[in-house]
């Protein structure tokens, strides 16, 4: 056999491999999607630089019966807030503004205590700024001035004082979006279209607005006690910069294609974005600029999350050292479907990525198994549990994190699959230092779901994930 066709050989068992690989994921995806009630999801994959997935499962309009596509146009939500953070870093490349500015310095009329609120504060959830979603009285239904927005924020005071904690909130990036129109003199919307989408070649995404015609827009939906609806269809132009943006999943590849290689930023810039957030007693959280960090079993991972009250939900995944990206949208917020998914889409690409990959190991502690499952069933029932690390707790009340991160069911089976032990000294993460990482499958009837729980020197947990099977 010559070295031609032994090369042609070779290249057609690489591409039945790569067939066999995608078939697998379709498959999953469209039983995922149907296993937990979800109208419809697309997704990405770039994997080592190439588009290697890019489809759209279930429908993306139940009324009208159309499928959904990898040109289906979703809500990004929150994902909008890195389109935003990717305007304002292109302007602090350019000189025209920096970091350490007081916000202050482009917008008048501010309260006083907001005087020591800098970009970077903004940028990185360390405001202080009390998160107008916690507060019922905004209003969907009618339009906010600058002026009225930033009334309406101060009717809280300041949750903490700028730079000395991490706590996410949706009334930062209104105002960067804002502060992005008076440096360059153009709106938001034109700002981000002429110098991010275009660029890109991201020719399918765009601004919300409520009368425009998208054409394959995605209708989203949300669930009332399982019966699914339409979700809020208004939303005040403000707060584009913050959950604005409609996307789909092939431009959204495109995304991930140029941050790897640079198109509109820096490695220096995006190099800044990801680093850890330090506060001012010099302690660091998980989070830097528009992006969330965090590592999982050696494999380290830039994410962002979003969701919409229209009903979408998405997020994105990077794994640099493994050159993997996955994005996923759906048309309707099923708490953490969009992560779940992501996860196992992404380990079929590099494996050990989804917890589905471990096995059983022996418990060197069954009583605080026993305990662990005992507080997830609390949480479940948004009640406090002295199993909690005191960032979660809230004794005589509902727990402060969602009641569905819980689990409860008859006769539930709790079985260890990994420790992780990162010593004394722990490492840094959302809040306290976490100690221990314990990884759990539990079982119970034929519910399947395994947690990830972050754990104390005290053996308090500090953050609990729940990944479906």
């Amino acid at each position: 056999m010559n070295r031609s066709l032994s090369l042609r050989f070779a290249v057609l068992a690489l591409s039945r491999v790569a067939d066999a690989q995608s078939d697998s994921v379709d498959a999953y995806v469209r039983d995922f999607i149907k296993r937990h009630n979800v109208p419809a999801a697309a997704i990405s994959v770039v994997h080592h630089g190439r588009v290697v997935k890019s489809a759209g499962y279930g429908k993306a309009n139940l009324e009208l019966n159309v499928a959904a596509t990898a040109h289906s146009v979703f809500e990004i939500g929150s994902m909008s807030k890195q389109v935003t953070a990717e305007a304002v870093m292109m302007l602090v490349q350019e000189g025209k503004l920096a970091l350490d500015d007081p916000l202050a310095k482009y917008l008048t009329g501010l309260p006083a205590e907001w005087n020591g609120i800098q970009l970077r504060h903004l940028l990185t959830h360390t405001s202080g700024l009390h998160d107008w979603e916690a507060d019922s009285a905004f209003s969907y239904r009618r339009e906010y001035t600058t002026a009225e927005f930033v009334a309406f924020v101060a009717r809280h005071p300041l949750d903490f004082v700028p730079g000395t904690r991490f706590a996410y909130t949706n009334s930062a990036h209104p105002l960067l979006g804002k502060v992005i129109e008076a440096v360059t003199g153009v709106p938001f919307e034109r700002f981000v279209t002429e110098r991010i989408f275009k660029p890109v070649g991201m020719l399918e995404t765009r601004i919300r607005h409520q009368a425009d015609i998208v054409p394959n827009h995605a209708a989203g939906y949300v669930d009332n006690t399982g019966v699914l609806e339409n979700g809020e269809p208004f939303r005040p132009s403000i707060l584009a910069p913050n959950g604005g943006v409609l996307s789909t999943a092939a431009d959204m590849a495109r995304w991930n294609i140029a941050l790897t290689n640079n198109v509109l930023l820096s490695r220096a810039t995006m190099t800044l974005m990801t680093t850890p957030t330090q506060l001012n007693d010099g302690s660091t959280y998980n989070g830097g600029i528009a992006w969330f960090l965090d590592d999982y079993r050696g494999h380290h991972m830039q994410l962002h999350n979003g969701s919409t009250v229209a009903g979408y939900s998405s997020v994105v995944y990077r794994y640099p050292a493994d050159e993997l990206s996955v994005v996923v949208l759906m048309n309707i917020d099923r708490f953490n479907a969009v992560n779940v998914l992501a996860t196992n889409v992404a380990s079929f690409y590099v494996k050990g990525l989804a917890m589905r990959s471990l096995t059983a190991i022996k418990d060197p502690d069954p009583a605080l198994t026993a305990r662990l499952l005992t507080m997830l069933a609390a949480v479940a029932d948004n009640k406090d549990s002295e199993m909690l690390a005191p960032n979660l707790r809230n004794v005589g009340g509902p727990v402060r994190t969602n009641p569905a991160r819980g689990f409860k069911a008859p006769n539930a089976r709790m079985t260890l699959l990994e420790i992780e032990d990162h010593g004394p000294e722990g490492i840094e993460r959302f809040g306290p230092r976490v100690r221990w990482v314990y990884r759990y499958k539990i079982t119970a009837g034929n519910r399947t779901v395994y947690y990830t729980i972050e754990l104390t020197a005290e053996r308090k947990a500090a953050r609990f994930v729940p990944e479906a099977a």
